[in-house]
């Protein structure tokens, strides 16, 4: 059990900061990601009426990849940031290949548990996404397996859990007003949610 305590007020006003000293960079950043995700469908194709999914363009497959490979390499971006490192956008091809195929298997491993978590009750889900928080990156941070990450980010947990979803839903809640705030507010809040989420892992790792 950790006996880090951390202020989430603290935590976005730092992560506020970090922002405005390159606030181009992470808006760009951001617009990336948004407009690779938003064009990624992974190829599939549902029927509205019998949800039957079908395999209909490999450009959309490919796409989604891309998205998944950008989705880590920013992640990283924010871990280095936050720990007082340079970063520039050469960091978004940073990842290497046996980096990022843990990454996608630590999402998938992590959101069937979360899926499972919810179908349960909603409060196993909750339960579930605050223990595997930290999963993805610590395999993009530490160079752990997915396997081992997972573990991990269980044992760096255990006993903050109330904390850590208190911290999830303050995210959430910055999110949704960013886009309320005419959508523009997204490129904002997107990068400084995601900068407090880098910030409060290391925190942890460094308390671990």
């Amino acid at each position: 059990m950790s006996d880090i305590t951390f202020s989430i007020s603290e935590l976005i006003q730092d992560a506020w900061s970090k922002f405005k000293e390159k606030p181009v960079f992470w808006i760009l950043v951001t617009i990336i990601s948004i407009v690779v995700s938003y064009f990624g469908d992974y190829g599939l194709s549902v029927d509205p009426e019998s949800f039957e999914a079908s395999f209909t363009s490999i450009q959309g497959f490919v796409i989604s990849i891309l998205g998944l490979y950008l989705s880590a390499s920013i992640t990283l971006i924010y871990i280095k940031y936050m720990r007082g490192e340079s970063v520039s956008l050469n960091d978004l091809f940073a990842v290497d290949l046996n980096k990022f195929i843990h990454y996608v298997l630590s999402v998938l491993v992590s959101g069937v548990l979360m899926i499972f978590g919810f179908i349960l009750l909603i409060l196993p889900g909750f339960y579930v996404m605050a223990r595997l928080m930290f999963v993805q990156y610590l395999v993009l941070d530490r160079n752990l397996s997915f396997s081992e990450a997972i573990t991990t980010s269980f044992n760096m947990s255990e006993g903050r859990v109330l904390d850590l979803i208190s911290f999830m839903f303050a995210m959430a809640f910055l999110v949704i007003l960013g886009f309320l705030s005419l959508v523009f507010g997204l490129l904002i809040a997107i990068p400084v949610s995601s900068l407090a989420t880098a910030k409060l892992y290391l925190l942890f790792v460094k308390n671990e």
